[in-house]
């Protein structure tokens, strides 16, 4: 006979910690059957032990269950469950409806196949399968530290992990069972894996999928009735799968369309945790699917706010048939556990992500609050921050590649951009050669580091002389380098002078091996090395020529010479920035600058030798670099994998000495810097004495008419403008003190407008920098006014020194009178203390001053220090028109204002507002506003202090919120830049931040670069990067995974770059009738507004006073 139907009690207890979980479900309806089970002769054939001789303990029960899937949180658990007391006891003979259970009617439906065992018959079996059970629990909780890799990877089939999981469940059925004869379920497989083969009379075959088999067995029911009734309920469910199955799918679905076969390749990315509870947690996190296991981060340590990157596992991408992802119950399973190398790993809570919401998912930042799973110990605190989107063809190729390989394969990118160094050999080899021979009566030299590959034999020995001439012939190749979009710039470094020896054994021969490397903005290249050389010339077929790409006007060229060493770390013997702001585009500089160590502090020392350096630019458009300056520079920063080159990059860029370390002597600097900027009193009080006493001259080009021949004659008229512009605008103010505004935005762009003459009326043509007509024309027309031009090698010396001369001796002057006046001011205080009391002069001891100061008090303010200095320069460099770009717009920005302010009514403005100040806060009516508003009770304070406390608690989580949004960013581009480029980096800063400048050297010159005419086939060449070394630079673009921003490699043989236009991105290199319509119409606009609307407003105004006057 059959058994029963029966409820059991509770909701089971998901397994926490095995590869595949089931549901966490309650039991809607329960059929079980007593069956003989014969003992299978094998499970691929129909053989089995006949039932006459088939022993009493193979006697079985079959169960047919339907379970209702609860939620996997405890919290929603426990407001959806139903007590054990209102489902009756385990030998009720009756079905749960829906109306005696509402929480869980519209719950999914699974029904499970269980085939049960006797404990008291089967004590041998039922010993091996807990203690299997035990282990396999043991096992997975040791398994915290499994690889991303390995946690993917299953010995068994997703059945097999599907019944061991529920083998894990059989515990709690186990003790439910107990009043039965301790029956536990040996089998447990969903209907949908179940299937009746054949059935004669009382017996019945089945197959079932079980641990990645096909098994087939017989049951011998007690009864034929028996038999036909488990027939009847199996086929009566089966016909229930599709319709349950659709109905999840239905209500998963909701409004969402699946087109036919869809897939998905879903981006996930972990991005951080946020007061996880337990102290100093180790947390990871482990993502499943279905109840397998898909993801698994790594742990970081002591962590309550972590942050996970691609190295710790944060990212993987979930391909899957969309069908099947909403057909998956509970969603996506994220949990946060605690590793521990000893002890179970504890959960700190988890969430669940329903498939809509990772279908609709497109890449933005969301939090989810943790919660407890079911049976796990409930801290109802912690978030998790998560970021999907779907896949791209990147996306897919770089996980790819990095599951297959932790380390990024940096040779496809920085072979070029860090190549390795020709040293010579050994000290005893470099003894041996050598370097110098006679012949013919010449003197003759290696050429190093080596000869011309096409001419081997001519170029291997050649004269001082033919060095040089040499040198000064084009680069044979070149190294395309950098992200940059607004421009490129030529380089190639072409000879060092008087460098000082770095190596031992100079008498013989041994000397300083020399190389040159460069830093711009993304990117880092170095030369080849040129061995035993004090003056190295650095040939055309060696590597000495780059193109590197501009993202910002107001980047430098860093570029430091250094020592080569094959066992130690290369030493610095010079540096020098190159400003490239106020370079024009298509000329060929030469430009010879001398080598410090520093340019951050005092003293430079002592010059390290000179470098010659050849350049030229390419700007896509004046116009497009003077808007690119609207928005603040991001930073960037450079890579290395070797801790030598890390060394190098950094000594180019900072110098030998690291300001941002905590030493007495950088606070000292800084303090002597903020001492130097005094020095501004001598320019102010030299601008107020030539303003005051008209002794400026400023040349204006006058049009004279010639009447024969009929022509107009232009005649420069020297004349004291900025005196007569003054005198003009004060008597202006004097008499219309409204005028005030105005004036004072107008002496913003006056003085940015006498700097920027100062310095391009000046002798010195490496000092000069763009005019303000420049770029205002570049707005307007594309190109700025100022054309390529030549300029001499020595030009203007002889005004050079003397302006220098004179200068110097100014504040040679300056200095010395303020040392006497501080004499005599000592002098008068010595002269006072005499006067005073004589017991003064008893008390005083003579102190030791000592300094022993600690960094936790000191380090702070030499921070702020540096924060004060950068901001200091920063502001000198926009005042001297030394980011010339940015001097420009707030030149402009200020004309604009003092203009706008000339149209508003000041003194209306500022009476009507000291009279609603007056009339409205210093009346009587205020005592009112005292009783009803100031003077409230404790309640109404205590609901007013805590409404301004919410607020400020708001204000207060929005901007913890954004800062670590900022973190979140910074670590993960970090950890990608790493990944990719190298562990070691290094800031590189786009803002001029130095304390000293470096310029050119009288002997630099310039020529007009007029390119060379070329065949088709040349041209064809030069398009297609013959000759041209293509290497990306290290910026990186997008979200989550971040690309290296690439580059075409292709130059146009004219001196003007190829430019591909994008249509997704606006193009503001407009037409030159585009951009004078653009500029007539804001012109036309203005003067329509200052013409037609500020006399009505000023009308309005009046007509209103007039009449409270007279009412």
């Amino acid at each position: 006979m059959s058994s029963p139907s029966s409820s059991i009690r509770g909701a089971r207890q998901a397994s926490r910690n095995s590869i595949m979980e089931p549901p966490t479900t309650t039991t809607k309806s329960v059929q079980t059957f007593d069956i003989t089970y014969p003992l299978a002769l094998s499970h691929k054939k129909d053989r089995y032990l006949p039932s006459k001789i088939t022993p009493s303990n193979r006697r079985r029960r079959v169960s047919v269950e339907v379970h209702k899937v609860l939620p996997q949180f405890e919290e929603e658990k426990r407001t959806s469950s139903v007590s054990s007391e209102s489902r009756g006891s385990l030998l009720s003979a009756r079905r749960l409806s829906q109306d005696e259970n509402p929480d869980t009617a519209s719950s999914p439906e699974i029904c499970y196949i269980k085939i049960l065992m006797n404990t008291a018959a089967n004590p041998i079996e039922t010993l091996v399968f807990r203690k299997r059970k035990g282990k396999t629990d043991s096992q997975l909780d040791r398994s915290g530290q499994e690889s991303v890799a390995d946690s993917t990877v299953c010995d068994h089939s997703l059945v097999e992990e599907l019944a061991n999981s529920i083998m894990t469940e059989a515990t709690t059925t186990n003790n439910l069972v107990n009043s039965l004869g301790d029956w536990f379920a040996k089998y447990e497989v969903p209907l949908k894996r179940f299937d009746i083969v054949e059935k004669k009379k009382r017996t019945v075959i089945v197959t079932f999928l079980f641990r990645g088999l096909q098994l087939r067995r017989e049951f011998i029911f007690d009864s034929e009735q028996d038999a036909n009734r488990f027939c009847q309920v199996i086929e009566r469910e089966k016909q229930l799968l599709g319709r349950r199955a659709k109905a999840r799918l239905d209500a998963a679905l909701g409004d969402i369309k699946l087109k036919e076969g869809e897939r998905l390749s879903l981006l996930i990315d972990i991005v951080s945790a946020a007061d996880l509870p337990t102290k100093s947690p180790d947390p990871y996190v482990i993502a499943r699917l279905q109840g397998k296991r898909i993801h698994k981060t790594g742990y970081i340590s002591n962590s309550n706010n972590p942050i996970w990157t691609l190295r710790k596992g944060s990212l993987f991408v979930l391909n899957v048939d969309a069908l099947e992802l909403f057909e998956a119950t509970g969603g996506l399973i994220l949990e946060v556990k605690d590793y521990d190398a000893y002890t179970k790993h504890e959960s700190l809570g988890a969430l669940s992500v329903s498939p809509k919401t990772l279908y609709n998912w497109n890449g933005e930042r969301k939090e989810f609050d943790l919660k407890a799973l079911s049976g796990e110990t409930v801290y109802n605190e912690g978030k998790l921050v998560l970021r999907v989107r779907r896949a791209t063809d990147h996306d897919i190729e770089f996980m790819e590649k990095y599951n297959k390989s932790k380390k990024f394969d940096i040779k496809n990118v920085t072979d070029d951009l860090l190549p390795s160094l020709e040293t010579g050999g050994s000290a005893l080899k470099k003894l041996i050669k050598n370097n110098k021979k006679t012949e013919m009566g010449q003197t003759k030299f290696l050429v190093r580091p080596g000869p011309d590959p096409k001419r081997k034999l001519e170029t291997e020995w050649l004269t001082k002389e033919q060095i040089e001439e040499e040198a000064w012939k084009p680069s044979h190749s070149w190294l395309d380098i950098g992200s940059g979009n607004l421009g490129k710039v030529f380089v190639e470094v072409i000879k060092c002078d008087g460098l000082p020896n770095m190596d031992t054994g100079s008498a013989f021969g041994n000397l300083t091996d020399a190389f040159v490397s460069l830093v711009y903005e993304d990117c880092f290249a170095r030369t080849h090395t040129v061995d035993d050389c004090l003056s190295p010339r650095f040939m055309p077929w060696s590597r000495r020529a780059f193109i590197l790409h501009t993202m910002h006007t107001s980047s430098q060229l860093f570029v430091g010479v250094f020592d080569s060493d094959p066992h130690s770390s290369h030493e610095l013997l010079g540096r020098v920035s190159v400003d490239l702001t106020n370079l024009i585009p298509n000329m060929i500089y030469t430009m010879k600058y001398n080598l410090f160590n520093t340019a951050k502090c005092n003293p430079r020392g002592e010059k390290c030798g000179s470098i010659t350096l050849r350049l030229r630019l390419e700007l896509e458009s004046e116009r497009k670099l003077l808007l690119s300056n609207l928005h603040y520079p991001d930073s960037v920063y450079v890579n290395s994998d070797n801790k030598k080159d890390f060394k190098v990059m950094h000594q180019t860029v900072h110098g030998n000495v690291d300001m941002k370390k905590y030493g007495l002597a950088n606070i000292n600097q800084y303090i002597e810097e903020l001492w130097d900027y005094l020095t501004v009193y001598y320019y102010l009080e030299d601008s107020f004495k030539s303003l005051i006493l008209w002794r400026s001259k400023t040349t204006i080009p006058i049009p004279v008419p010639r009447l024969i021949p009929l022509s107009m004659r232009w005649v420069s008229l020297s004349m004291p403008l900025h005196s007569l512009m003054a005198f003009l605008c004060l008597i202006g103010m004097v008499e219309n003190p409204e005028l005030m505004p105005t004036f004072f935005f107008g002496s913003i762009g006056w003085i940015l407008m006498a700097t920027m003459e100062y310095r391009t009326s000046g002798p010195d043509p490496w000092d000069r920098c763009k005019s303000f007509q420049h770029y205002f024309w570049s707005l307007i027309w594309g190109d700025g006014l100022i054309k390529p031009h030549y300029i001499e090698s020595n030009e203007n010396i002889e005004r050079i020194k003397e302006r220098e001369k004179a200068w110097k001796k100014r504040v040679k002057d300056a200095e010395r009178k303020a040392e006497e006046y501080a004499l005599e001011q000592e002098q008068y205080w010595k002269e006072m203390e005499a006067l005073g009391d004589i017991d003064d002069d008893l008390c005083v001891v003579k102190k030791k001053i000592t300094f022993n100061p600690t960094k936790a008090y000191l380090y702070p303010i030499q921070q702020w220090l540096g924060w004060i200095i950068n901001a200091l320069r920063i502001t000198k460099n926009i005042v001297i028109w030394e980011e010339s770009y940015i001097s420009f717009w707030f030149a402009a920005v200020s004309f604009l204002l003092s203009v706008l302010s000339l149209f508003v009514p000041w003194s209306l403005i500022v009476k009507w507002t000291m009279r609603i100040t007056v009339y409205v806060f210093f009346g009587p009516w205020m005592k009112l506003v005292d009783i009803y508003y100031i003077q409230v009770d404790e309640a109404e304070e205590s609901e007013r202090n805590d409404r301004q406390k919410s607020e400020r608690q708001e204000y207060l989580a929005d901007q913890i919120l954004q800062a670590q949004i900022v973190r979140e960013n910074n670590t993960k581009l970090l950890d990608f830049k790493q990944y990719m480029f190298g562990e070691h980096i290094t800031k590189v800063n786009i803002m001029k931040k130095d304390r000293f400048t470096d310029k050119p050297l009288p002997e630099s010159s310039a020529v007009v670069y007029k390119p060379e005419k070329k065949s088709l086939g040349s041209i064809a060449m030069q398009e297609a990067g013959y000759h041209t070394v293509r290497v990306d630079g290290q910026h990186l673009v997008g979200e989550m995974i971040p690309k290296i921003h690439e580059m075409p490699s292709t130059t146009a043989p004219i001196g003007k770059p190829t430019k591909k236009v994008d249509e997704d991105i606006p193009n503001y290199n407009d037409s030159y009738s585009i951009a004078v319509a653009k500029v007539g119409t804001i012109i036309v606009g203005a003067t329509i507004l200052s013409v037609f609307f500020v006399p009505n407003l000023l009308g309005i105004f009046s007509e209103l006073i007039s009449k409270d006057m007279h009412a």
